[in-house]
């Protein structure tokens, strides 16, 4: 699980890199997102670790199902949480006006 972890953070950093080496972006940006991508691996890892106790409660004394349900609650809330952040760092891109930032996402 790690190995992948590395791999898919590997890439993302390639691939701002990649945007940085073509002048789409500038090193501020590259160093912004790369940034922003550790911070949201870290605050998932983190409520993964702080919520494993009551995860591991919950399907003692409510069952697998349930203590999934909550689980999968608490990690949409992280998403979104993390979405709002995201969207607010992408604001303060050099290239924030080319972004449409308010469009509805797709489906």
């Amino acid at each position: 699980m790690r190995d992948e972890a590395w791999r898919k953070r590997r890439e993302w950093a390639e691939s701002v890199t990649g945007l940085r080496d073509i002048d789409a972006i500038t090193e501020d940006d590259r160093e912004r997102l790369v940034r922003e991508y550790d911070d949201m691996q870290q605050a998932v890892q983190q409520a993964m670790q702080a919520a494993a106790p009551e995860f591991a409660r919950r399907v003692r004394e409510e069952g697998r199902e349930a203590a999934e349900a909550w689980m999968h609650a608490r990690m949409h809330a992280l998403g979104v949480e993390r979405g709002e952040r995201l969207r607010r760092a992408l604001s303060q891109l050099s290239i924030a006006d080319q972004l449409e930032l308010d469009r509805p996402a797709a489906p």
